[in-house]
């Protein structure tokens, strides 16, 4: 016990000591804490404003370096990566991918939504419209690596990552679903891990590193968590998880904090459905094989059958018809998993599930002994993270809004970003309460950034960097 207490502690204090590394998407292994202060609860374009910069469009979230911000943009139909002064946002260089194109992709998606990745000299980007880049500091290209075209039903979204040496990236899409290990210093593929049970989702990767033995790759997807070495071998895996998964995990620990949401995974709509060989034998009325949508009952019907029908085809087939079935009883919940473990580790690690206002697209964030989850219509809920208990929901009165921006916390704040550019600050506690709210005046999607008691923001049109300058 005493032993475990010691590693937990060393752990604390190195996270403390990294914190101002926020090289990736949600910064120190995507766990959304910067401890670093002071930090500003009041800010704007008048307040608290320590620079301000114009950006083109795109809703990936800033990466920093000690002396540079790297971010991901879109403009004239090309696909860019944009190196700022972090000091001053002075930009110092754009670079366009070499080539752009056009994929299907939500709404609310971006060509230039995944984050990129900095070893703190060079910065690795992802487009779901091309593939991966590498610059270094000067923007001088180093390599590129094109992918795709992709399946993704909604266009791509996971970031990429640097574990083990190796740039991580997961390529979830609707058919030929893969991770990939790539050489950082010249682009080669080092592994190709192909994941056919899996269909599109949009989660980045962490890693869990334990006291002892090689570090982890945590990869949540549809229906399921996996833990991979890096060489790609898969270590473990815990069913139980939502049809499409957005938001990232954070692990603290040997704990692992996660919250997944998709249209119909409420508890009440789960719906049991019969294998394949029973709905063909009963509704395949032209002996195809397969089933269309004239031939399948009404009240069966997924939402939408094009993204079910994962090759375009105009019907479902057997492994369709299995993804279809395993998302009608899949439900959306927040849970707590002991990491560690070999094989299928579902009926041993999963430790508690919380079922109600689950998050769309945001991410936990785990503060202060507090897990902190916001829900679109500005729905706070805090969480204890040893019992999966309420401490406190609540509505943010004066933010009512989507959020798809990840919390982020510090110097005893957390920071909820809504799509309609209202900054909430809580004051962090269990019992939280809201310290201010702040109004950029145009959406934000893109996850904050903390370093050096700074808060980063990007805007529809604009980088921020805030600071508590009033005195």
């Amino acid at each position: 016990m005493l032993r475990g207490c010691l590693i937990a502690c060393a752990l604390s204090v190195l996270a403390a000591a990294t914190a101002s590394d926020w090289t990736r998407f949600r910064g120190p292994n995507g766990t959304g804490v910067a401890d670093e202060g002071p930090l500003p609860v009041s800010f704007g374009p008048e307040t608290n404003l320590v620079w301000e910069t114009p950006l083109p469009r795109g809703k990936s979230s800033p990466v920093l370096t000690d002396t540079k911000i790297f971010l991901t943009a879109h403009e004239d139909g090309k696909l860019l990566t944009i190196a700022l002064d972090r000091a001053t946002g002075r930009e110092l260089w754009r670079r366009a991918a070499p080539s752009r194109r056009v994929e299907r992709m939500h709404r609310l998606n971006d060509e230039a939504a995944p984050t990129p990745v900095t070893d703190g000299k060079n910065v690795f980007a992802f487009f779901g419209g091309y593939g991966l880049v590498s610059y270094d500091g000067d923007g001088a290209e180093r390599w590129t690596l094109p992918l795709g075209p992709f399946t993704n039903y909604h266009g791509m979204g996971s970031s990429p990552i640097l574990a083990g040496g190796k740039l991580i990236l997961v390529c979830d899409q609707d058919l030929e679903a893969y991770a990939l290990a790539i050489d950082p210093s010249n682009g080669e593929i080092l592994w190709k891990r192909p994941r056919p049970d899996f269909v599109h989702s949009f989660s980045t990767p962490v890693v869990h590193q334990a006291a002892t033995g090689d570090p982890v790759i945590v990869v949540p997807g549809s229906y399921r968590m996996t833990g991979y070495s890096t060489d790609g071998r898969e270590v473990w895996r815990l069913d139980g998880l939502s049809y499409q998964v957005k938001s990232g995990p954070v692990v603290h620990g040997d704990r692992l904090y996660f919250s997944g949401w998709a249209v119909g995974g409420e508890p009440g709509a789960r719906l049991e459905l019969p294998g394949w060989d029973e709905v063909r034998d009963r509704f395949d009325s032209n002996g195809d094989g397969e089933i269309s949508q004239s031939e399948l009952r009404q009240d069966w019907h997924p939402n939408n059958w094009a993204m079910h029908d994962r090759n375009k085809n105009g019907t479902m087939d057997t492994r369709d018809w299995a993804h279809y079935r395993a998302r009608r009883i899949s439900e959306n919940s927040c849970m707590a998993i002991r990491l560690g473990g070999t094989g299928d580790v579902t009926g041993s690690h999963l430790l508690w599930r919380y079922q109600k206002s689950i998050p769309e697209v945001a991410s936990p964030v785990l503060y202060r002994g507090v897990l902190y989850l916001v829900r679109n219509g500005g729905i706070v809920t805090t969480l204890d993270p040893v019992s999966g208990s309420v401490l406190k929901q609540g509505r943010l009165r004066e933010a009512i809004d989507g959020f798809y921006a990840s919390p982020v916390a510090g110097d005893g704040k957390v920071y909820m970003a809504s799509d309609a550019g209202r900054i909430v600050v809580l004051k962090a506690d269990g019992a939280w309460t809201v310290l201010s709210t702040n109004d950029l005046g145009e959406e934000v999607y893109a996850t904050p950034a903390i370093a050096d008691g700074k808060l980063f923001i990007r805007t529809a049109s604009r980088l921020y960097c805030f600071g508590d300058l009033v005195k």
